[in-house]
């Protein structure tokens, strides 16, 4: 992937706009340390730093049509862009470079803003229609690529991330409160929003198109999970046959690059069936790279061990302890550039920094599969607590809940109760459309006791439950609670948290790509269709991949239970107090102003007791507190320092006019290049 960036200003562009869109593109140089650019004209500025995996001795960008009239950068890759080529080829549009995007302006040419829709693939894009007038940001169907943007009375600012806009010293540097009780509740901002005042988000799926009149956004993809009944795919043979060849496709086409491919092997179902299907079509020996932990409760690697072995791949892992998982954390905030609620991101931008020691730029990983095809728990949850509300009365239909969780059984008689007493809460609304998600959301008012009461009576009108339900449109009406729970886990979860703060944020951090077989366009397309028996069949998960690629893959590897990715809290929070974290001391609280001083060091002291009993909510309580301090500590309080570019990187497509080259010269003065030089 890359980094993008840009300003446009319908009054004209101001001298300054090149150094700036300059600095935001040198600010991105972790997304793309191979390459960077610039387009100027009398209107706007585009940037772009490159990762460079097609076409590695051309493929610069910005690039544009055949008479320079659209200019394009993106952040991305397009893995069907071989048969794009041989189609725009047939229609007589010619091509400068073997690049996986070119195809973009072409398709643009030939489909106005339909064109989005031809492409399969993961990216964020800024297009500039030069004629027209009109500037074009998109992002891929699920949000794999992050893209972010500002705008005031004379400017629209875009950027890959949130840190390159801060660059622009007028920007403001405040903290968005709705997005942060959103980020409580939701584990992210609701699609849109950022914790930053004034920033938004060009939304998963959606176009945001901007002229001199207007700047709208466009839906271009969305999936349904009610098919209509003759498209319903309930054969679990037909399904079988459908997904392998579906799956075993994207895998392919996700190997498409001019530099090794590896793959992220967990020792989980997904990851080993990612990794099986690129052995089987990946030419030598295969690289595989995974997480270990020296708190065994989190550590997986017998698994990863028995899919090394299974199939003889060339393997790296770092092994995490505590104490580096809590150095990793302010690295992990600053780069997912929202609160955290789960410490899982730092083990992650971890094994990007080794993946790119071991000077792999690549990897495949299993994300998705969960999501699509029932792997969570909120699915069980949701099926057993629907089942147990057609009989409330029936002690056996409870017994389910022990299945599940077993420690309901095992727990002391107290425990039991109250686990039992809080699945068994409102089991009988399964028409409340949040009905699968409402238990866990409820964590977001725990959290908010921890706010400081002047924070709290500012916002006490702000609901993040009813702002979601203001913006989803009735897209969970008609739906069973099974449906609207995958809807709500792939449109806020997946998007917001797990291939964001999780995964595109960590693997850039060190100049990693992710390519993700399961959220493929036509995959997803499948797994809509799936009947729910398929996906969750009585209480086993994703049944539908271990029936179809079960056979590859070693017996303990199927049969496992679910063991969802998490990383620790507890230990981190205490190796950082011991190593001279700052982060919950009472003056930092006070500093920060958003937490009540006596409530989190009630939480700290509760947090350090090694004899208390902490639960989930105190752990994501505590990691709140903390990364917020942590997000105010690298964005607010001056400690994020803005860097400048060095004119002598950024090769320069100069297209403004002689007026504007003499009045902006004593600003800015690109650097030439033969490589650059455009159509």
């Amino acid at each position: 992937m890359c980094g993008i960036s840009g300003i446009l200003r319908w009054k004209g562009s101001r001298p300054e706009d090149p150094r700036w869109t300059a600095d935001m593109v040198h600010r991105l140089g972790h997304r793309g340390p191979d390459g960077r650019g610039l387009y100027l004209d009398d209107w706007i500025s585009l940037g772009h730093t490159r990762l460079s995996l097609i076409d590695l001795k051309g493929g610069f960008q910005p690039i544009s049509n055949e008479e320079g009239t659209l200019w394009l950068v993106c952040n991305g890759e397009i893995f069907n862009y071989i048969e794009l080529r041989q189609q725009l080829r047939q229609q007589g549009h010619q091509f400068c470079s073997d690049s996986d995007v070119e195809v973009i302006v072409h398709l643009y040419e030939i489909f106005g803003d339909d064109f989005v829709g031809y492409l399969n693939g993961q990216f964020a894009l800024a297009l500039w229609d030069q004629r027209r007038q009109r500037l074009i940001l998109a992002r891929d169907h699920i949000g794999i690529c992050p893209l972010y943007y500002y705008q005031d009375a004379n400017r629209f600012i875009f950027a890959s991330e949130i840190k390159a806009l801060m660059q622009l010293p007028d920007l403001p540097r405040e903290l968005n409160f709705p997005a942060l009780l959103q980020t409580f509740t939701f584990w992210s901002p609701l699609p849109g929003d950022t914790p930053f005042t004034g920033i938004q988000e060009v939304k998963p799926g959606c176009l945001q198109v901007v002229t001199r009149e207007s700047c709208s956004e466009k839906k271009w993809w969305s999936c349904s999970f009610a098919p209509a009944p003759e498209e319903l795919l309930s054969d679990p043979d037909e399904a079988n046959e459908a997904l392998h060849e579906l799956l075993t496709d994207a895998v392919r086409i996700r190997l498409r690059a001019d530099v090794p491919v590896g793959a992220y092997l967990s020792g989980g179902l997904d990851s080993s069936i990612t990794t099986s299907l690129m052995h089987k079509v990946h030419a030598g020996r295969l690289r595989t790279f995974s997480i270990g932990f020296e708190n065994e409760s989190f550590d997986e690697t017998p698994y990863q061990d028995a899919m090394i072995h299974h199939l003889n791949t060339e393997h790296a892992r770092i092994r995490c302890s505590d104490e580096e998982i809590a150095r990793a954390l302010p690295h992990a905030v600053l780069q997912a550039e929202k609160p955290l609620l789960r410490s899982a991101p730092a083990p992650m931008w971890l094994l990007s920094n080794l993946v790119r020691r071991e000077d792999f730029k690549v990897v495949l990983t299993g994300e998705g599969a969960d999501e699509y095809f029932s792997g969570y728990n909120i699915y069980k949850e949701t099926k057993i607590r629907s089942f147990i509300a057609r009989q409330p009365g029936s002690a056996m239909r409870k017994k389910l809940l022990q299945q599940l969780y077993p420690y309901l059984e095992q727990g002391k008689a107290r425990q039991t109760a109250f686990w039992q007493d809080y699945f068994l809460k409102d089991v009988s609304a399964t028409d409340d459309l949040y009905y699968s998600h409402r238990l866990r959301w409820q964590n977001g008012s725990f959290i908010r006791q921890f706010l400081h009461p002047e924070v709290l009576s500012a916002w006490e009108g702000y609901d993040p439950l009813a702002d979601l339900d203001s913006r989803m449109n009735g897209q969970l009406q008609g739906l069973t609670p099974l449906a609207r729970a995958h809807l709500l886990e792939t449109g806020i979860f997946l998007p917001g948290y797990l291939i964001s703060s999780q995964g595109d944020r960590m693997l850039m951090a060190h100049g990693i790509e992710g390519r993700y077989p399961f959220l493929d366009k036509r995959v997803i397309h499948l797994a809509t269709l799936l009947a729910p028996k398929l996906k969750l069949k009585a209480l086993n998960e994703k049944w539908i991949l271990k029936k179809t690629f079960g056979a590859m893959l070693p017996p303990a590897i199927v049969a496992r239970a679910k063991q969802p990715y998490r990383a620790p809290i507890r230990g981190l929070v205490q190796a950082g107090e011991q190593n001279g974290w700052h982060h919950l001391d009472q003056v930092r609280v006070r500093q920060g102003g958003l937490f009540n001083v006596e409530r989190v060091e009630w939480l700290k002291r509760k947090i350090l007791d090694r004899q208390a009993i902490v639960s989930a909510r105190d752990e994501m309580a505590v990691l709140a507190v903390i990364t917020v301090h942590m997000l105010q500590d690298s964005f607010i309080f001056d400690q994020h320092k803005s860097v400048q570019a060095d004119d002598r990187l950024y090769p320069t497509i100069d297209r403004r006019s002689a007026e504007s080259r003499s009045r902006d010269a004593d600003h800015f003065a690109p650097a030439a290049s033969p490589m650059m030089t455009g159509r």
